[in-house]
Parts: C-alpha cells; sequence; structure tokens
C-alpha cells in the first residue's frame, strides 16, 4: 500500500471519531441524558455515573480519533478504538431488537460500524504508515 494510501486512511477514518468525539464534548448534556450512557452506568452499579461515561466516551472519540489521524501509539488507539465500537454495536446499534425506522436506522449504523472496525484492524495488521508518528519515532 502506497504511503500516501495510508495516510489518506488515517485521516478518513479518524474524521469519524473526532468529530463525533467534538460533538459529545460540545453537547454533553444530551450524552448524559443518552439512555444507552445510562444503561451502562447501571451495569456498573453505579460505580461510573453518566456523567463520568459521557465524557469518558467523547475523550475515546476524541482522542482515539486524533491519534489514529497523526498516526501516533496507532495499534493501541486502534485496539481501544474496536472495544469501543463493539461496544456501541451492543449497546446503541442493537437494531435487532428494534422495529421501523429505528430499525433501519440503526442496522445501517451497525453495519457502517463494522466497516469502521475493518479499517481499524487493518491498521493494527499493516501500521501507520511511513507519514506518521509512529514511524518518525521509530527511526533512531
Amino acid at each position: 500500500m502506497s504511503n500516501y494510501s495510508q495516510a489518506i486512511g488515517r485521516v478518513l477514518i479518524s474524521a469519524v471519531f473526532i468529530v463525533f468525539g467534538y460533538i459529545q464534548f460540545t453537547h454533553i448534556g444530551g450524552y448524559i441524558a443518552n439512555p444507552a450512557v445510562v444503561q451502562f452506568s447501571g451495569l456498573t452499579g453505579g460505580a461510573l455515573s453518566p456523567t463520568i461515561i459521557a465524557y469518558l466516551v467523547a475523550a475515546i472519540d476524541l482522542i482515539g480519533g486524533l491519534l489514529i489521524l497523526v498516526g501516533y501509539q496507532t495499534r493501541w488507539a486502534s485496539i481501544v478504538l474496536i472495544v469501543f465500537v463493539v461496544l456501541t454495536l451492543i449497546f446503541v446499534h442493537h437494531f435487532w431488537t428494534m422495529e421501523g425506522a429505528a430499525f433501519a436506522g440503526n442496522r445501517a449504523h451497525f453495519y457502517k460500524n463494522l466497516a469502521i472496525i475493518g479499517g481499524l484492524l487493518f491498521l493494527i495488521n499493516g501500521g501507520p504508515g511511513t507519514c506518521s508518528l509512529d514511524n518518525r519515532f521509530s527511526k533512531k
């Protein structure tokens, strides 16, 4: 794969996480009240409040996306984001329990997220490429 196509791929995958991380931080109140966040908080037995979970989700999105963008700690960031996306599939886009418009919309998001996981797996396997901080710092 060419150096530039790897860099462009990282930019495109990271855009989803950066944009949504920014949106989550700037509209955190809506995410604190999100049913999936409240449900996940309940699963922790209240150890993690919806506020903590909402900020954690926003931070994972934004920081993980930025790490992928610049190609720093790319494999670790990809692993964390895969776990995050899998949890999103389970807690947010469980279309098999829905009907009507919710079914169709969440099914589309579910399969889009599977594609994102595929892209992150390519990053884990192939690394960030030569146009990355990982590559720059590995040259000693």
